[in-house]
């Protein structure tokens, strides 16, 4: 039988999961009114991509290795489909 203190241990993990992913999403959706403003349609698509993989389930996974993106990386740039290693292997940094 499942011990009930790790069934809470994991139900306080998953609300600040969700937590989060509710501050990124309002950051994200800062990020693309900021981008609309100024006329930067790139980074706006960008965004919106971003608000879409995270609306099917998929935001904050590395779009090369598959790994988990940090949450400090994804704050940071919250548009971001690489983790840190993969941006340096690709060349283009911690801005991928």
């Amino acid at each position: 039988m499942a011990d009930v203190r790790s069934v809470h241990t994991l139900l306080q993990r998953y609300d600040q999961h969700l937590a989060r992913l509710e501050e990124l999403r309002a950051l994200l959706h800062d990020r693309f009114g900021a981008a609309r403003s100024l006329g930067d349609h790139e980074r706006a698509a960008a965004v919106e991509a971003a608000l879409e993989r995270m609306d099917r389930g998929v935001y904050g996974v590395c779009r090369r290795c598959g790994a988990l993106i940090a949450f400090e990386q994804l704050r940071r740039a919250p548009e971001r489909q690489a983790c840190d290693g993969c941006a340096v292997l690709s060349g283009r940094g911690a801005a991928a």
